[in-house]
């Protein structure tokens, strides 16, 4: 959004490319390695497989949850954060 921004309405970019896959890397490191030190879960590969007709994995109640009201909370607050960033270095949407 913000790149489309910039090419579209000329708002400066609030982070270059290169903060972003520094930040990027940084916040996939530490769950990365905790999940490299787990123990394996050794009864796993015993289990029957689940059934298709009854055993969901992705319902409408969680694509709902996920998608409008959790996404909608981090668009508002990205955008919020963004033009709040913005404002501070002198560039006031008018």
């Amino acid at each position: 959004l913000a790149v489309f921004s910039n090419v579209w309405l000329e708002l400066p970019l609030p982070i270059n490319a290169t903060l972003i896959l520094l930040v990027d890397l940084i916040t996939n490191m530490i769950p990365s390695i905790a999940m490299a030190g787990e123990p394996p879960e050794s009864p796993l590969m015993h289990q029957p497989p689940r059934n298709i007709k009854t055993d969901r994995i992705l319902t409408f109640k969680m694509i709902f949850f996920s998608y409008f009201q959790i996404g909608m909370i981090q668009a508002f607050a990205g955008l919020y954060a963004y033009f709040v960033v913005l404002t501070d270095y002198g560039f006031s949407p008018s």
